[in-house]
């Protein structure tokens, strides 16, 4: 059986010409300023904090479309989509007292043991592989989780951002968790349970482990960028899968590399509708995944396709988790 997963990074497609965005955070309790909000666009490394008058300033890449995030620790994060609108200054922010949320209330009993749903967590969160062995969340006890017998499935969720220390990549992960779920089905001879869905959403901000990369870090970028759903998605906006050596095939037969794929360039843009319920994808003829969609869907200038929920991957692509997972602007 194989194991779909979604990784969704909630980003939006839109334009924009600004340079540089500024703005001022404050305590909706009291309008008092607030210092250290984490100011950053989401997926990539591009981010800032508050200085003590709650103000930051942050230099904005061409291309950039992720929504702007103003998180910090005690209050509830906002999303900023639509600063392209603002002429380079967004109007005050303030936050709210996050106070603690109570667990969920759940009418069956849960038999898994914390140890059990923890480990399944990991494993289907970073990933089953020796380079996700190389990754720690450092704050677990903030996960919590619940396995509905009924439904055969997990669910994790935190009111507190996720902080990722990745020895493989070099960076620490800020990943804000809305929503994480792990599907099941069971074996009707063996009846032993299987993995069969497993998705992911959430807000990214990306930080170099050291102030000075260490070459091992981008060698190991390297290698996991070439054959990515980012290296897949940016060829395919630019029309360069066989420069950048992806083939693909339609009933086990290659076929021509835009053949099923219907596209259309606008603004930069680049708007894409399967011509084929499903397509492998061959990369430098070793490592092989799927594509599958269920609606047409938009590529950035980062290589980024939205809606994310559009698209299911499956394969070698599929089986890169948290621990692969590089920001939107590598390369950029």
């Amino acid at each position: 059986m194989k194991v779909f997963w979604f990784l969704v990074l909630l980003v939006s497609i839109t334009g924009f010409s600004q340079s540089r965005l500024s703005g001022s955070v404050y305590s909706a309790k009291d309008s008092t300023a607030l210092e250290a909000v984490s100011i950053y666009f989401d997926g990539t490394t591009i981010g800032t904090i508050t200085n003590k008058e709650g103000h930051f300033t942050l230099t904005i890449e061409a291309g950039i479309k992720s929504p702007l995030v103003i998180s910090m620790i005690g209050y509830a994060p906002v999303y900023v989509s639509d600063y392209f609108n603002t002429n380079g200054r967004i109007p005050a922010i303030y936050l709210i007292e996050n106070t603690e949320q109570l667990d969920a209330v759940y009418l069956e009993n849960d038999d898994w043991s914390r140890k059990r749903k923890l480990n399944v967590f990991r494993k289907e969160f970073l990933g089953n592989s020796p380079e996700a062995l190389q990754c720690k969340i450092l704050n677990e006890d903030v996960i919590r989780l619940h396995y509905s017998k009924s439904n055969m499935q997990l669910t994790a969720w935190s009111n507190t951002p996720l902080i990722i220390r990745n020895n493989y990549l070099g960076y620490t992960v800020q990943y804000t968790l809305t929503d994480f779920s792990v599907d099941y089905e069971q074996s009707l001879t063996s009846g032993i349970q299987y993995v069969t869905l497993v998705y992911s959403e959430g807000f990214t901000f990306y930080k170099e482990l050291k102030n000075r990369t260490r070459s091992k870090y981008l060698k190991n970028r390297a290698a996991s960028y070439s054959g990515s759903t980012l290296h897949f998605m940016r060829s395919l906006s630019q029309e360069r899968l066989t420069e950048n050596k992806f083939k693909i095939f339609y009933k086990s037969y290659e076929v021509a590399p835009y053949s099923r794929f219907k596209l259309k360039k606008e603004e930069g843009l680049m708007f894409v509708e399967l011509l084929a319920e499903k397509l492998t994808i061959l990369y430098d003829d070793e490592e092989q995944s799927f594509i599958q969609t269920n609606r047409p869907f938009v590529i950035d200038a980062f290589g980024n396709h939205s809606p994310a929920t559009a698209i299911t991957m499956g394969g070698v692509m599929s089986e890169r988790r948290l621990a692969f997972l590089l920001p939107l602007d590598y390369k950029l």
